[in-house]
């Protein structure tokens, strides 16, 4: 009988949630994973489009550095597997509308310090030669890197003129600053607990 009690508990808790906060919001929430998966600082926190850019090979030799991706339009394209970017060093981005299509959208890249010499050298050594923009291990867009301004600021902007779909785009919005915290961990936070949270 209780475990009958425990069964109906359960589900009127589901009940109340789905009608109580909407159905929407209560996916979301799923998808989310719950809000120990949505800390980034969480050892539980699982990164989602996780943004990388890769050079494109030529002449593929089908070596262990090289891989096929399947693009939307039904061809491939190989990539050099050594990424020349990723979200380490994203720690912002920005949608832009593309004109005269509003199935895709280009995107605006904040870049760390680091990042921007990253970038920097992905622009110069592909001047007119277009890179990959992969996200989540698959074919996102390619667009050719353009220079960040060279500014003297931490917080440079670059711009992806990559023709992304508007669901990718808003996946790496929401995840660029959670993912960035989640692979550049606050190192004094190793101390406070190596010696019990004490200042010393």
């Amino acid at each position: 009988m209780k475990n009958i009690f425990n069964v109906l508990s359960a589900m009127l808790l589901l009940t109340v949630l789905f009608a109580g906060s909407g159905c929407e919001e209560f996916r979301e929430a799923l998808e989310d994973g719950g809000a120990t998966y949505d800390d980034p600082n969480s050892e539980t926190y699982r990164p989602r489009f996780v943004v990388g850019v890769f050079s494109v090979v030529e002449y593929p030799r089908a070596s262990d550095l090289e891989k096929e991706l399947p693009m939307p339009n039904g061809r491939t394209v190989w990539i050099n597997t050594n990424q020349n970017f990723s979200s380490k060093n994203l720690r912002e981005v920005r949608v832009i509308p593309r004109p005269g299509n509003p199935d895709i959208c280009d995107l605006q890249f904040r870049l760390d310090r680091q990042g921007k010499i990253l970038w920097q050298m992905l622009a110069g050594n592909n001047r007119e030669i277009p890179v990959v923009l992969v996200v989540d291990s698959r074919y996102a867009g390619k667009f050719i890197p353009e220079l960040p301004a060279d500014d003297g600021r931490q917080d440079n902007w670059v711009t992806l003129r990559a023709g992304v779909d508007h669901y990718t785009a808003r996946g790496i919005v929401k995840f660029a600053k959670k993912n960035y915290i989640h692979y550049n961990p606050d190192t004094s936070s190793w101390f406070s607990s190596l010696f019990g949270g004490n200042d010393y």
